[in-house]
């Protein structure tokens, strides 16, 4: 059971450390946009779409990392009734990984969105450099699991 307490809270710990790290770096990228920092880039390029694509983006991200920072502090409070969300926000997160990806073929769209995907997505790569979405989920489980059959 302390094994498995460890997991909940190394994951919760991780879950908000990711959460905070992906909203502040969004958040910095939000308030360059506001100050003209793109400007140059989207005239200099041609690419009309880029603040609809990077507003929508970072607003993805930031409901993703809302969602993550709940569930760490859920899993430090060792309450796993919110394991279904966490795993769902970590799919939607690399499915949504893939299908930006994905749009850069778009015409007329796909440049602008492939423009705005590094600095609106940026905040992302705090999980993907650990490939947390790999193993964050099945610690999680086991954690979970482990945790239930104590109780039960």
């Amino acid at each position: 059971m302390k094994i498995a307490k460890g997991a909940l809270v190394t994951v919760g710990i991780v879950c908000i450390v990711f959460a905070l790290l992906g909203g502040w770096y969004n958040s910095t990228t939000l308030l360059g946009s506001l100050s003209g920092v793109f400007s140059d880039l989207v005239e200099q390029h041609d690419i009309p779409y880029f603040y609809v694509a990077f507003y929508t983006m970072s607003a993805m991200c930031l409901l993703c990392y809302a969602i993550l920072l709940f569930c760490g502090v859920q899993f430090l409070r060792f309450r796993t009734g919110v394991f279904p969300l966490f795993v769902g926000v970590l799919l939607f997160e690399v499915a949504y990984f893939f299908s930006v990806a994905l749009m850069w073929m778009m015409p007329h769209v796909g440049v602008s969105v492939a423009a705005a995907t590094g600095v609106a997505n940026g905040g992302l790569m705090f999980q993907a450099y650990v490939v947390f979405p790999l193993w964050a989920p099945f610690v999680s489980w086991w954690a979970k699991n482990r945790l239930s059959q104590v109780t039960d």
